[in-house]
């Protein structure tokens, strides 16, 4: 950590100063701002740099103190504080700018809210009477004598707000302070905690570092712990704020344990002349229909201060106060005010922000809750389950009667029973035998409800197709909506596995209709437009399916932060299958799942992290790529054989990174044959593709066959690559690259266009090659300089001399001999002939051809004559 840290985020604010303090319209400069933001700092870069232009400089500080003392603020620049008001203010101005000499002065007033009338009245004068400029600093919202909010009321001073630092100015700040980047969650916490206040991160960091819990972790500052109110931060804050009565102080502790709190609430509990002032002060701030407190440190003093039993009557009686129909956020922050409250357990209060707090995907949360609610068991068990916590849910679940479930729910006894199995006790088989044990007996709505999770089973162990038969032999009439989501989700990836994309996409919006008037379960939402973008994507309607996952990742950026962590990570999957690399690597989890604090449901962790290694693969950083391989083994779950098949191409491109293309063209074909036995038809494509990507023409067959049985525009496109390549054809390989990035695949199109550079090549086509070469390049650099072997093997160096290369780079700028002769120093005819030669090289004809191979070539000339 630095002992000093920089002034960040007020360029903007410096400039304006250094302009101001040459400007014949204003006479200084009055800095306001709520207290922290940075205005003593800001006032003292502009000091610090009025002293390097050669400027006396007179620094005075008001204060609480010196307020109640008539010119306590310039006690140093006069001896007798007697006489007329006008002309005790002349003395001050008269000793401030003596010594001078000559040079231009500048008075710099820190706080002058706090100055006493005489002093403000100095400060006026010096203004009104041009003496100095002078750079004043107040603290908005703070009373202040009338001389001083004249110096901006009447024009002589210009007022510039300063706001609080933004989150991306805060980070800065904090990476700079700490001597490293925090951590995403560092950062979240730092943020919530100081919300751009300057002087309110530095105590945090401050108080953090020495109590040890900021630690390094991988290169960034990771924030072990919570954080603690201490004496300094208490004094600090109360310093700052002064002294607050009694009703304001109850407004404030009210907001601080409910906030965002309805005015109408909080009007109905408190006085409204303390909500006012408490108002008028900043200790709390209106948004809307909902009041917060000021800042989120006043209200973390305030929660340490008040202590336990008055926390519990507060939060009661905020809990009771708030009735009736609301959001869920609300359900949600009354069921937590009446949980932690002196208010006795209400089950239906309890269990409606349990539901709430599900929607918003805090599982553990509403386990909480549901264990609140006592008879709730139901409830509890399934976001026991839902939160990881295998053991608990288990006990939870013994404890449930067949009867505690209506026969019409999904969520029931043996299903938890099952999926607890499945997920948190990693026991695919024993969640296997439940379900078929129950589907011995069951009958009517619970043999559907069964059959629902079955397909759920059977669609992680990679058996799509029988998925699909239950779909004409199954009865889902009964299921409820959760139940008929889940089935639906099952079949939309299903669907997309065995090629039938259409139907897939269909499915997907039946799903999607069904989720939108849904509470509990609303995470399915996250698997449906997974499994949506997927079945876009295998199919070769990449475009596409970007679009539908980075919709719903923009659609998330105000939901649970769990939410957007699986929205982004299905984006980085859909950026991965259009070649945007860089997107990828930003998007796909980059934690392990142990380390990730927004990995809800993290037993499926490991298939973004096969995705990474993928990305990191392709970009050429192999040592990261097997971090991310070792990482993604570490969390493997054996219920997700589906997962498998990520491992194996994973594995190739891996390989490949590596330059063992025969390794890496056996990990393809046995990523075939695994989909082979799955019956992933779809699949079957990309991993066809993949091995013509490495060279293997001799699946052409196999993918004309699968072109009539597939939808969409990737199994017909990649079987006429396939015999393009075969057959050498490269004007057909450079149509085929063209289609594929038509489609969205740039990587293919790179790889593609890489394979007819080789292919023009070995028929001697010296500049068609150059210009496929070049195409390739150009692919590659927009997918984030990817390599592969089909790009290592076109790379061509350029048949010129250095000064053939370097007339050509001229011409290919459009200019002409003559111009070219000037800048080289040689003539025109000599130009002539370089520009002769490296056409002949190149193998065209026209300028215009020689440009396009020197604007697309990938290597510097042969040769140094």
């Amino acid at each position: 950590m630095i002992e000093a840290w920089p002034l960040t985020g007020r360029d903007e604010e410096i400039a304006m100063i250094s302009e101001l303090a040459t400007s014949c319209e204003w006479r200084g400069i009055l800095l306001a701002g709520q207290a922290g933001v940075g205005k003593t700092r800001l006032a003292r870069e502009a000091v610090a740099v009025a002293v390097d232009a050669g400027w006396t400089v007179r620094r005075i500080a008001a204060t609480a103190s010196s307020r109640c003392i008539h010119l306590g603020a310039f006690a140093q620049w006069i001896e007798d504080a007697e006489g007329p008001p006008l002309a005790m203010a002349h003395r001050v101005i008269t000793a401030l700018t003596a010594g001078a000499d000559g040079r231009r002065l500048l008075v710099s007033i820190d706080d002058a809210h706090q100055l006493d009338e005489l002093s403000a009245l100095v400060v006026h004068q010096l203004v009104l009477q041009r003496s100095a400029v002078v750079i004043v600093t107040v603290r908005s919202g703070a009373p202040a004598p009338e001389s001083v909010t004249a110096l901006w009321k009447e024009g002589l001073l210009r007022r510039i707000e300063l706001q609080p630092l933004s989150r991306s100015e805060s980070a800065a700040l904090l990476a700079a302070g700490l001597g490293l980047p925090p951590d995403q969650d560092c950062m979240d916490r730092m943020w919530r905690l100081s919300a751009g206040n300057a002087l309110f991160l530095r105590q945090l960091v401050d108080q953090e570092q020495q109590a040890g819990r900021l630690v390094a972790h991988r290169g960034r500052c990771r924030w072990v712990g919570s954080a603690e109110v201490t004496p300094s931060l208490v004094e600090l804050v109360e310093r700052q704020i002064g002294a607050v009565s009694d009703p304001v102080r109850a407004v404030v502790d009210l907001v601080a344990v409910a906030e965002p709190l309805d005015y109408a609430c909080l009007a109905g509990l408190a006085e409204q002349s303390a909500i006012e002032e408490a108002d008028q002060r900043g200790l709390i701030r209106a948004s809307g229909d909902v009041v917060l407190v000021g800042h989120p440190i006043y209200a973390e003093i305030r929660m340490k201060q008040c202590g336990p039993l008055k926390l519990r009557r507060l939060r009661g009686l905020v809990a009771g106060a708030l009735t009736g129909e609301s959001d869920p956020a609300t359900k949600l922050r009354r069921g937590l005010l009446w949980m932690e409250s002196d208010l006795r357990p209400d089950r239906q209060v309890l269990t409606s922000a349990a539901a709430a707090a599900s929607m918003l995907l805090d599982f553990e949360l509403a386990a909480r809750l549901s264990s609140a609610a006592e008879d709730a068991r139901v409830h509890r068990a399934y976001n026991l389950v839902l939160s990881q916590q295998g053991d608990v849910a288990a006990q939870v679940i013994n404890t449930i009667a067949s009867e505690d479930a209506p026969q019409s729910d999904f969520i029931n006894d043996v299903v938890l029973r099952a999926a607890n199995l499945l997920w948190n006790a990693r026991s695919p088989q024993e969640s296997w035998d439940v379900i078929e044990e129950g589907l011995a007996c069951a009958t009517g709505p619970r043999r559907g409800q069964l059959l629902a999770f079955r397909a759920n089973q059977l669609m992680l162990a990679v058996r799509p197709a029988d998925v699909v038969a239950m779909m004409t032999t199954a009865d889902y009439g009964a299921l409820d909506e959760y139940g008929q989501a889940v089935r639906l989700c099952c079949e939309t990836s299903a669907l997309a596995e065995v090629g039938r994309t259409a139907d897939a996409i269909t499915t997907s919006t039946a799903c999607n209709t069904v989720l939108s008037s849904m509470q509990q379960g609303s995470f399915l939402g996250e698997a449906r437009v997974e499994f949506h973008s997927f079945a876009l994507a295998i199919a070769g309607h990449v475009r596409e399916s970007r679009l539908v996952a980075d919709d719903h990742l923009i659609a998330c950026a105000a939901g649970p932060s769990s939410a957007r962590a699986l929205a982004a990570a299905v984006a980085g999957s859909a950026a991965l299958a259009a070649g945007d690399l860089p997107r990828a690597l930003e998007l796909l989890p980059s934690e392990s799942a142990a380390d990730d604090p927004d990995n809800v449901l993290a037993n499926s962790f490991f298939r973004f992290h096969l995705l990474r290694t993928q990305v990191l693969a392709r970009l050429g950083d192999v040592a990261a790529a097997e971090r991310a391989w070792q990482e993604a083994q570490a969390d493997r779950h054996p219920a997700y054989v589906l997962v498998e098949l990520n491992a194996l191409l994973a594995s190739a491109w891996l390989s490949a990174g590596r330059q063992q293309l025969a390794e890496a063209r056996r990990l393809a074909r046995r990523a075939v044959e695994f989909t082979c036995a799955h019956g992933q038809l779809a699949r079957e494509v990309l991993c066809l593709q993949t091995l013509v990507q490495f060279d293997d023409s001799t699946v052409a067959e196999r993918l004309a066959e699968l072109a009539t049985v597939v939808d969409g525009p990737r199994a017909p496109l990649t079987a006429r690559y396939a015999r393009a390549l075969g057959d050498d054809d490269a004007v057909q390989l450079e149509t085929v690259s063209t289609e594929f990035e038509e489609i969205g695949d740039l990587l293919t199109a790179a790889d593609v266009a890489a394979q007819a550079a080789s292919a023009h090549r070995r028929a001697g086509r010296v500049g068609s090659a150059l210009t496929a070469a070049g195409r390739a390049a150009t692919l590659a650099t927009r997918c984030g300089n990817a390599i592969s072997p089909a790009l290592r093997a076109a790379t061509i160096t350029l048949p010129f001399t250095r000064r053939e290369h370097e007339v050509a780079i001229l011409v290919a700028q459009g200019m002409s001999n003559r111009e070219i002769a000037e800048a080289v120093s040689l003539s025109v005819r000599t130009v002539e002939g370089h520009i002769y030669r490296a056409s002949c090289k190149a193998g065209v004809v026209t300028r215009a051809e020689l440009a396009s191979v020197i604007n697309r070539s990938v290597c510097a000339p042969v040769s140094a004559i």
